[in-house]
């Protein structure tokens, strides 16, 4: 019970990746805000949750909009009083294609959910601890913003302004005792990636390309934004927490080039 008496928000948290956070800062004891554009799926979450005997708040927002975001804070506080720990974990990938094959609605779609959309909810939940004495915010980041990847070069770049995105808030709100910290999974079987789960040549060209030769589990990443969300990490701070296997070794070959292999051994 690391997180008993704490009150967690965490977007995009109506299924994968961000459910799993939920449940399982709700078994360590916080009550936990339920957040997803799609009010419906954020409730039948909060009633999930609610079942581990924690409260739990369902609210639908999108994290790319200003309005929405100050609305989901302001009735997260009016709720419980306060927010301890934010997750930024809400985040888009919705498509695969070369730099030269994006167009300005694609970057503008990935970019104000996965980058804008952190700022404002760090921004609006940071001014709430601030008043309250501190708090810990941990931004889902990825590898992809490292290494960088082919074919998502929206998703790279926003991932990689989440991690200086953390640096620079964490050195400005220590003053103020507002931990900020990133984790950078690799590839989970999980959220984005379950399409590839069902593709047998791309699963196994990703598999074979970390040297533990598996995909992580979610629960493995959740781990991580426990520690960093308790007491356990309370002189961690400005830091990105990478989870992927080992991968940061050496590039690994593209989705593009597996994609390309797989449409060959079809048409062999």
């Amino acid at each position: 019970m690391k997180l008993k008496g704490k009150v967690a928000l965490i977007t995009g948290s109506t299924r994968g990746i961000g459910k799993e956070f939920a449940l399982g800062f709700a078994r360590e004891g916080a009550d936990v805000i339920i957040n997803g554009r799609n009010i419906e799926q954020a409730k039948t979450v909060a009633n999930e949750i609610e079942g581990l005997g924690v409260r739990s708040l369902a609210i639908g927002a999108d994290v790319s909009s200003l309005q929405d975001v100050n609305r989901m804070v302001d009735e997260a506080v009016g709720v419980f009083g306060r927010v301890d720990i934010l997750v930024n974990n809400a985040g888009v990938n919705p498509f695969i294609l070369e730099a030269e094959r994006i167009k300005e609605e694609g970057w503008d779609q990935v970019m104000n959910v996965n980058l804008k959309g952190v700022f404002l909810c760090c921004q609006a939940v940071g001014k709430e601890m601030m008043k309250q004495g501190g708090g810990k915010i941990i931004n889902i980041s990825s590898t992809a913003g490292i290494l960088g990847e082919q074919g998502f070069l929206p998703y790279c770049v926003s991932k990689a302004g989440v991690m200086t995105l953390t640096r620079i808030l964490a050195y400005e709100w220590s003053r103020y005792n507002i931990l900020v910290n990133a984790i950078a999974p690799g590839f989970i079987a999980a959220g984005m990636n379950t399409p590839i789960l069902n593709k047998e040549i791309l699963l196994s060209g990703l598999t074979q390309q970390v040297p533990l030769k598996r995909l992580g589990n979610p629960e493995e990443i959740v781990r991580v934004a426990l520690f960093l969300a308790s007491d356990d990490s309370s002189y961690i701070n400005g830091t990105t927490i990478i989870a992927d296997g080992g991968m940061m070794g050496y590039h690994p070959t593209g989705l593009i080039d597996l994609i390309a292999e797989m449409r060959k051994k079809k048409g062999s």
